[in-house]
């Protein structure tokens, strides 16, 4: 008899024990079990806003829930970022990163999270950026929009998407390479920086060339050249800043998505799957190559995270060289 209690007891906890495994994997099973959010820390409207939303269609078509784009914009995306980082890691919570993750260690002395509160899940798209000016500055090419400023310091004043953004760092970069002087504008991001450019607020802008190609179209903007090597299939006429006079010049931007640390890596490997696939499908495809942007090879977690490093090594002395501080 106490042999068979025994034996009704093991067999009593086993079941507990099989009964617990089955639920965590159904709970697991069920990722995600209702709509994710995707914090894009950029106003709506402008180009990181497009892309993420692109994104977000196809994430949501596969993933069967809601993908709802939370624009959170500000302090040169760290607003955003940061509420990503306080997110649960449950794999509910993806921020659209863009370059501007890889500068803000560099670009602000203390930041609200740290670097590894987020890990990354995938890699997105590279972004051209392009030079563009305002019609009404008496310049029609590269060198003599390059004369101009240096016969006239600071008259002319250039926008960006904010302190530490993409395009700010860019634009500096070309500046300090060119040996120019010009008024900085920051903006809460491209959107508005766009307005203020084509009303002629602002002389000119290293934007994202998917925002510039429309507006270059209709006469509105003058595009001086790309800062990637090869010149845009949506805008064959404008050369690179390559060819167009300054030699070896390459800038881009790109996103990514991140979670928040801890995010369970079997949701993460997921997330990981559904994104190249949504990358690669032909609708992204053709959005991205209407915006002139170019694709990246499908790389693993551990591979986005190395790109990211290696962009935040090799930018940190041009930021530091132009003297760029968030405040």
């Amino acid at each position: 008899m106490l042999k068979n209690k025994f034996s009704l007891a093991r067999l009593g906890v086993l079941s507990g024990l099989l009964a617990a495994v089955a639920g965590l994997a159904q709970a697991q099973g069920a990722y995600p079990d209702r709509p994710l959010r995707l914090i894009v820390p950029f106003p709506a409207g402008g180009g990181t806003d497009v892309v993420a939303r692109s994104v977000a269609k196809g994430l949501a078509e596969r993933l069967k829930q809601a993908v709802v784009v939370e624009n959170r914009a500000g302090a040169g995306s760290t607003i955003g970022t940061d509420a990503a980082a306080k997110a649960a890691p449950d794999g509910h919570t993806l921020l659209f990163a863009s370059a501007a993750y890889s500068f803000s260690p560099t670009v602000y002395a203390k930041l609200p999270y740290a670097p590894d509160d987020l890990i990354a899940v995938a890699m997105v798209n590279i972004t051209p950026l392009m030079l563009t000016v305002h019609p009404s500055v008496p310049a029609k090419n590269l060198r003599s929009f390059i004369s101009l400023l240096k016969t006239q310091p600071d008259k002319y004043s250039y926008a960006s998407s904010g302190v530490g953004t993409t395009l700010h760092i860019a634009a500096e970069h070309f500046i300090r390479s060119a040996g120019l002087n010009a008024q900085h504008v920051p903006y809460k991001g491209e959107a508005p920086a766009m307005t203020d450019l084509l009303s002629g607020q602002v002389a000119f802008m290293v934007g994202q060339a998917s925002s510039a190609v429309a507006h270059l179209k209709t006469g509105r903007l003058m595009g001086l050249g790309v800062t990637t090597p090869k010149r845009l299939k949506s805008a064959p006429d404008v050369p690179t800043l390559d060819e167009a006079g300054m030699p070896g010049f390459s800038a881009y931007g790109w996103n990514a998505i991140l979670v928040p640390k801890g995010t369970p890596k079997a949701i993460v490997d997921r997330l990981n799957r559904e994104i190249n696939a949504v990358v690669a499908g032909s609708e992204v495809q053709k959005s991205f190559a209407d915006l002139g942007l170019d694709n990246l090879e499908p790389v693993t977690p551990e591979g986005a995270a190395a790109f990211i490093a290696a962009e935040t090594l090799k930018w940190a002395p041009v930021i530091r060289g132009a003297g760029i501080k968030g405040e």
